[in-house]
């Protein structure tokens, strides 16, 4: 019994004095990670066959969802946009930019050739020509200009800015005359003078009486890259038909007898306007005779070499709601001008 009693309280003591002998060691906590929420950038799927510009696929997509930018506004993009604004002070008269868009034919009631012709010389305005487009003289076309004018579109590559036109239009029984806002905008691209642009504008509004906005309406922003759609050629796109001096080059224009006005710029370039075959003019007839001065058809003589805008453009910018049915129709017609125009400076 003694040696069970005195086992016992050996232990203990051992047990005791292991306790004190022990260290206690602390494990660090393993830290938790915080919690991260992926953004997932969403895709934007589009057709590959639309027509469409991406500016106008994401500007449709922006009414749908809210997007927040930063308040910063690059230079060249705020005076952009002051440029094409209203001014909440001014009263929007006709052939003026509307929340950005602009016309780009003024039209008046009918009126006679001869009246016409009265009112823009006494405007101010010259008259190089006025060319019946058709046989019958549906429509004629006036070719106009003035110093400004020329001084303004004397400039490489911009001299089709040079005139406007005016076309007296008898099946629709309206006078069409060139917005110069929208012509200027169109042909002097990154030299536009809006402040010359709105001049003209006030001399035409100031001499023609209840003109209107035509419904040929369009973004002023995109006149400076217009296409009739993608894969289409712009204003820059101009196609070249011969090379030679400007002098010779005037020389064979004139004497094949298809020009009917010539305008020799402050920087020696030389514009003429060309009357195309009968039979490649009657596109007209399905494109619309209310656009008919698009003729006679412009060439720029420029350092050495006659050219044109293609086509392809210069119908598509002067008939701006042309659709692609009305375009196809007149297919082979871009071709037929271009052969046209090459034949008489051969």
């Amino acid at each position: 019994m003694i040696k069970i009693v005195t086992s016992i309280l050996l232990l203990s003591v051992s047990l005791l004095q292991a306790k004190e002998n022990s260290v206690n060691i602390i494990m660090p906590k393993v830290p938790e990670v915080p919690k991260v929420e992926a953004l997932v950038p969403k895709v934007m799927m589009t057709d590959s066959t639309s027509s469409k510009t991406n500016e106008e696929i994401i500007e449709e997509a922006t009414k749908k969802e809210s997007v927040v930018f930063s308040n910063r506004v690059a230079p060249f993009m705020l005076q952009h946009d002051e440029m094409i604004q209203n001014d909440s002070n001014k009263t929007i008269e006709v052939g003026d930019l509307d929340n950005g868009k602009v016309t780009a034919y003024l039209h008046t009631p009918f009126m006679d050739v001869e009246d016409v012709q009265k009112i823009l010389k006494s405007a101010g305005f010259d008259i190089l020509t006025t060319y019946k487009v058709d046989k019958k003289g549906i429509a004629t076309s006036i070719v106009f200009t003035n110093k400004d004018l020329e001084k303004s579109a004397s400039k490489l590559k911009h001299g089709f800015a040079s005139t406007l036109r005016a076309t007296i239009d008898k099946k629709n029984k309206l006078v069409s005359i060139s917005n110069p806002l929208y012509i200027m905008k169109a042909f002097m691209q990154e030299e536009y003078d809006a402040k010359l642009a709105e001049e003209t504008l006030k001399t035409i509004r100031d001499n023609f009486k209840d003109l209107k906005n035509s419904t040929e309406v369009v973004k002023f922003r995109v006149l400076e890259h217009f296409k009739f759609m993608e894969g289409m050629p712009t204003y820059n796109d101009m196609i070249e038909i011969r090379k030679s001096k400007n002098s010779l080059l005037f020389s064979k224009a004139q004497k094949s007898k298809k020009v009917l006005y010539s305008q020799t710029l402050s920087n020696g370039s030389i514009i003429v306007g060309v009357k195309l075959s009968k039979r490649t003019s009657k596109f007209i007839k399905k494109t619309g005779y209310q656009n008919a001065g698009l003729l006679p058809y412009p060439v720029l003589i420029e350092n050495g070499t006659a050219k044109i805008l293609d086509p392809k453009y210069y119908i598509a910018v002067m008939y701006p709601m042309l659709k692609m049915s009305q375009f196809m129709k007149i297919a082979t017609v871009p071709g037929a001008i271009t052969k046209d125009i090459d034949k008489i400076f051969r």
